[in-house]
């Protein structure tokens, strides 16, 4: 039988805002995740700003390890080099194409570089060891990455400015290496996503296939609804109720219109995060 966690705590270290005092908010996203005792680091925000956070939040990042990074961009690796600064060396996790070189191209503007702000060799004299892979990895008993996340929706759209350098070339980014983690517990999934470019439906659909479990307790992270068109901010509210989601909590580039919606139609199991948010389940 597959293992369970029997208690998570989430804490949110970088958001686009923060819920108490002394904390400071930039463009990015970062969790603290203690998953039956096991620690570990969700996204490193787009700079330093989240190792000070957490210590002002009482939370020790030398005993979280490994850092899991859900994609490319800078906003959610750029900090990597920091945590690796202050507490040393440790197993960084995710697709084999996350840290490749990735922009935004708006209409005849040239493009600007969007990517991880650190090479893999500089990360790894800095003490970063890696462990990359398209497939689902196990973080932790009962914790597992999703591998890609097959795109299936007919209503999440990838914008076009997203682009990625493959073979030396600009092409639109397909966001092959987002990818998401699931938590198995007692009271069903937590599943924790970064930007769910690829869709956050497509996200959930693959933690319930990659977890082996229908019941969604709690989702957690950034939706990118923020620019999405009114039609697809409905239908992914219809699909998440759909999918029996139990809570959300939407942050980082979910938007403000989004999240009047997601309110609405949650109520109090919604939530806009925020630096120094905690939820257990």
């Amino acid at each position: 039988m597959p293992a369970l966690v029997r208690r998570v705590t989430v804490t949110i270290l970088c958001d686009n805002s923060v819920a108490g005092s002394g904390v400071l908010a930039e463009h990015g996203l970062s969790l603290h995740v203690d998953a039956g005792g096991r620690a570990f680091v969700f996204d490193t925000g787009a700079s330093g700003v989240f190792v000070g956070n957490a210590a002002r939040l009482g939370i020790d990042l030398s005993q979280a390890a490994p850092v899991v990074l859900s994609h490319g961009h800078y906003d959610h690796t750029g900090g990597l080099a920091a945590l690796l600064s202050s507490w040393g060396g440790r197993e960084v996790i995710g697709h084999p194409e996350v840290l490749a070189a990735k922009f935004s191209r708006q209409r005849s503007r040239p493009a600007c570089a969007i990517g991880s702000p650190q090479s893999r060799r500089r990360l790894s004299r800095l003490g970063a060891t890696f462990r990359l892979s398209a497939e689902p990895q196990e973080i932790a008993p009962g914790v597992i990455t999703s591998g890609v996340i097959p795109r299936t929706t007919d209503f999440e759209h990838i914008p076009p400015h997203f682009m990625a350098k493959r073979g030396g070339q600009l092409a639109r980014d397909s966001f092959d290496d987002e990818q998401a983690v699931v938590v198995r517990t007692r009271r069903g999934l937590l599943v924790i996503v970064g930007c769910a470019h690829r869709g956050l439906i497509n996200t959930i659909r693959r933690a319930i296939e990659v977890a082996g479990d229908g019941h969604v307790r709690t989702v957690i992270g950034g939706t990118h609804l923020a620019a999405a068109a009114p039609p697809q901010v409905e239908r992914t509210v219809k699909e998440l109720r759909a999918l029996g989601v139990g809570r959300l909590v939407a942050c980082h580039c979910t938007g403000f219109g989004p999240s009047a919606e997601l309110r609405s139609a949650f109520g109090e199991s919604f939530s806009p995060g925020g630096v120094g948010a905690t939820f257990t389940l």
